[in-house]
């Protein structure tokens, strides 16, 4: 135990950070956090937050003249972040360690701690409940301050990505018994394409959605069924009525011909049936036994907001460790001007390698989206989201 100045027993270091977070304002997360592991005898910290892109990580507290903004890909800090799990490394004056921030299953950043020795075991593990502390501070206090949002940007976002933004659910979810990912590019200049999904009690509820055009209206269009059918999940509503509320909304706000292509369903984790409408979407990709097998049957009817009606449900039956890809088009249309389309083929194959790779499936997901923008030479022509569901078998009871 440490006794103060004043006679006191002065709390653990991360019994500190948690007293006064309830009264930190946002801005001031990152001195916090350095001031915690100054008390366990770091010599410095940071903060860096993943950009919208997962392309690049920015530094939470940008100082004057020092940016140290630096890309996923080829550094350290970086292979924290893919990885998952702390990496150590030498530095000019001792050793500098990396500590991935990851609220609950959702990577967020990284934590870069300044050291004067190579920590040991336990000393590194107690670091790792600080950047665990830190992720889910930067997620509650996020809710009443631009300051975090901000720092993860790198270039102004249009109001389209602004509206859809708002309503995508965290990037990653992992559970026992199934795992779920989700993202969604370009970053700052979506309109169209947006994705949801829910985990509830003993089911996972998933949509993926995306809407004609590219103007403001697409997004409105992408905002309204996403918002219908959440509503229509919420409330209990089966699927084939929830597409007949998206179906009636679209038709109700917009008074020429507006649709969106949707894939929408649920997976039920006692049995690893997945039942789920397809609105003219494309077909989820199908992965059993660790391998790529192709397209799931499907049975489809007419896009959300041209009055579609009795939609069939489509069943598929997933054993422990299979696994279902969603995608919208872009992801498959995607190619230079006057080059070839990226096409499903190659889609699949990736998808293939990163699973035999054993990749997290957000680093799997970010990996696709970076093969689609590279095949692209980075100037996106269409909306590209995509959305993994990893079936891990039945919770117990």
């Amino acid at each position: 135990m440490v006794i103060n100045s004043t006679g006191v027993p002065a709390p653990d270091p991360v019994s500190w950070l948690i007293e006064v977070s309830h009264t930190l304002p946002p801005a001031e997360l990152g001195g916090a956090v350095q001031e915690t592991l100054r008390r366990m005898g770091a010599r410095s910290s940071r903060l860096f937050l993943a950009d919208h892109d997962q392309m690049s990580l920015h530094p939470l507290d940008p100082r004057d003249g020092d940016d140290e903004t630096f890309r996923v890909d080829g550094t350290v800090g970086g292979r924290a972040f893919i990885l998952e799990a702390p990496v150590t490394v030498p530095s000019d004056e001792g050793f500098r360690l990396w500590v991935p921030l990851i609220n609950g299953t959702a990577r967020l950043g990284v934590l870069s701690v300044e050291l004067d020795h190579e920590p040991a075991a336990a000393d590194a593990a107690a670091i790792e409940v600080v950047a665990g502390l830190a992720a889910e501070l930067v997620i509650t206090k996020g809710q009443y301050t631009d300051v975090f949002e901000l720092a993860r940007r790198h270039q102004p976002m249009s109001l389209e990505a602004e509206l859809q933004r708002v309503t995508l659910p965290p990037v990653a979810l992992i559970t026992p018994y199934v795992a779920v990912a989700g993202l969604l590019l370009p970053a700052y200049e979506v309109a169209g394409d947006s994705f949801d999904y829910g985990l509830n009690r003993r089911a996972l509820d998933v949509a993926i959605i995306d809407s004609v055009g590219h103007e403001l209206t697409s997004s409105l269009i992408s905002h309204l069924v996403s918002g219908s059918l959440r509503n229509s999940r919420r409330n209990g509503v089966s699927l084939v009525d929830a597409y007949a509320a998206a179906d009636e909304a679209v038709a109700r706000v917009f008074s020429d011909i507006r649709f969106a292509t949707a894939a929408y369903g649920q997976l039920d984790l006692d049995t690893g049936r997945f039942r789920w409408v397809s609105a003219g979407h494309p077909p989820p990709v199908l992965v059993r036994a660790g391998k790529v097998v192709g397209e799931a049957e499907v049975e489809p009817v007419l896009p959300i907001g041209l009055g579609g009606s009795d939609p069939p449900v489509n069943e598929v039956e997933l054993a422990a460790g299979d696994a279902l890809l969603l995608y919208t088009d872009g992801a498959v249309e995607g190619g230079a001007r006057h080059s070839e389309r990226f096409g499903l083929d190659r889609l699949a194959d990736l998808l293939g390698q990163s699973i035999l790779d054993g990749l997290a499936p957000a680093e799997t997901l970010r990996r696709l989206v970076m093969a689609v923008l590279e095949h692209s030479a980075y100037e996106l022509q269409d909306d590209t989201t995509l959305v993994y569901v990893e079936y891990r078998g039945a919770p117990p009871g």
